[in-house]
């Protein structure tokens, strides 16, 4: 069953300095655990890396139920100084995750879920 992880997390992204903050909270805990099964570091770095290049960082907070990942290196020169599109990149950046999707056992970008139907 394919699943947009926006229907399980609402999402907040922050910056400061050349980092970006991308935070998931889960809408229950069953969703919490979902997330966290699913969205491991090196799934994030790979469907991320056409735009958000570098490491990416995972901390969980099952307190909150919620996932934050850190990425380093996601601005260089900070905000103001980075060549990503906008001030406000880190605002869309979230949305790279809440419109990634879960589909039986992986995860993928829509349009990767388009390409296989």
């Amino acid at each position: 069953m394919k699943v947009r992880v926006g229907d399980l997390a609402v999402g907040r992204a922050g910056d400061k300095g050349d980092v970006l903050d991308l935070t998931l909270v889960a809408v229950d805990q069953a969703a919490y655990e979902r997330l966290v099964h699913f969205l491991d570091v090196p799934t994030l770095e790979r469907l991320l890396a056409a735009a958000v290049p570098g490491p990416v960082q995972r901390h969980l907070l099952p307190g909150l139920k919620a996932l934050k990942f850190v990425l380093p290196q996601a601005l260089p020169g900070g905000v103001y100084a980075s060549l990503r599109p906008g001030l406000h990149w880190q605002k869309a950046a979230i949305w790279l995750l809440l419109d990634l999707c879960i589909d039986g056992e992986t995860v993928c970008l829509p349009s990767q879920i388009e390409e296989r139907l």
